[in-house]
């Protein structure tokens, strides 16, 4: 029962707050800017929400003609909260730029296996020349494999 008051005071602040956030800045009541508005909410635990409701209502009031209207926000107009959104990672297969990539790869990869069988006889690819036993890493007549020639 001790937590009642607390609660009822946070809910309180709670609702201040929102309804300040949602009134557009020309609509502020007692010509205080928002930022001042929303900081007396916060700082003043429930005076500063209690002040917020009851100007925000007789300016709502007063801009109708002295009409109360029961609704539960303070202004009719509103400013749209929106957050900003954050870009959402694709899928692989869903990003024409890597699909463009991949095929610019394989295009590639195509050509150099092409180009690799199709080399005159006279002429060794680099996969003759690795496993060359006579001309190893060390230089002519030292295997590649590091064993000493007889």
């Amino acid at each position: 029962m001790r937590a009642v008051p607390y609660i009822l005071a946070l809910a309180l602040a709670l609702y201040a707050l929102l309804d300040c956030i949602r009134t557009p800045s020309e609509n502020m009541p007692a010509r205080l800017p928002k930022p001042m508005w929303i900081l007396l909410i916060l700082v003043m635990a429930v005076v500063g929400p209690i002040a917020w409701i009851i100007t925000s209502r007789v300016r709502a009031a007063e801009e109708r003609g002295g009409e109360i209207e029961r609704t539960v926000w303070s202004s009719k107009e509103r400013v749209d909260l929106h957050l900003a959104e954050r870009p959402r990672p694709v899928a692989p297969d869903d990003d024409p730029e890597f699909l463009a990539h991949l095929e610019q790869d394989i295009r590639r990869r195509r050509r150099d296996k092409d180009a690799g069988t199709n080399d005159a006889p006279g002429n060794r690819n680099e996969d003759s020349d690795k496993n060359s036993d006579d001309h190893g890493a060390d230089g002519p007549g030292v295997p590649s494999d590091g064993s000493p020639t007889s």
